[in-house]
């Protein structure tokens, strides 16, 4: 049975045993447990018997779903669940652009933005204006747009580029396979 625990991101999501309120029939789930609906005072005693717990896992449905579980258990699996996710996230990689850049440069910057593509991660691409660079935006833009296309086989952008004061940003992600 639930000992007392600190309620934590993941704890709080659960109603579990007494905590569960819920009057008339439920539809029991769990590991070697066939589904089927039975009452609320059944599945506790069948929760009982097994020496398990009652975890409330949807109650926003016409019979709510209860899960028959070690629940100390249940919650170690979905915090090493969520700690594997969080481990594997990619960082966004930022590559810096003026707006008289070089071929070669852009060339140079592109490749650099294609590996970091291809290692999963987004690519933040920021041109920088200043002065009376600010005065012809809309044709500044050419060289950010350039680079877009230079990336066009391996990356879209998620978005249009936009204006944050004297910077043009877009952020690239990597194209998915029914995208390609």
């Amino acid at each position: 049975m639930v000992k007392q625990t600190r309620r934590g991101k993941i704890d709080s999501k659960f109603r579990v045993n007494e905590e569960i309120n819920v009057n008339g029939n439920v539809r029991i789930v769990g590991e070697g447990i066939e589904s089927k609906v039975v009452g609320i005072m059944e599945a506790r005693k069948m929760a009982d018997a097994m020496d398990m717990d009652l975890v409330l896992l949807n109650d926003s449905q016409q019979i709510p779903i209860i899960r028959i579980c070690n629940y100390e258990k249940m919650l170690y699996e979905l915090k090493r669940i969520e700690k594997k996710n969080k481990h594997n996230s990619k960082p966004l990689k930022e590559i810096q652009l003026t707006v008289n850049i070089a071929k070669h440069d852009l060339e140079t910057k592109a490749n650099n933005a294609r590996k970091f593509l291809e290692d999963g991660s987004r690519v933040k691409v920021v041109l920088s204006m200043k002065g009376r660079e600010l005065t012809r935006r809309d044709d500044n833009k050419r060289s950010i747009l350039e680079f877009i296309i230079m990336l066009e086989d391996l990356a879209v952008p998620e978005s249009v580029p936009r204006d944050e004061g004297n910077r043009t940003i877009v952020v690239l992600k990597k194209k998915n396979n029914k995208q390609q």
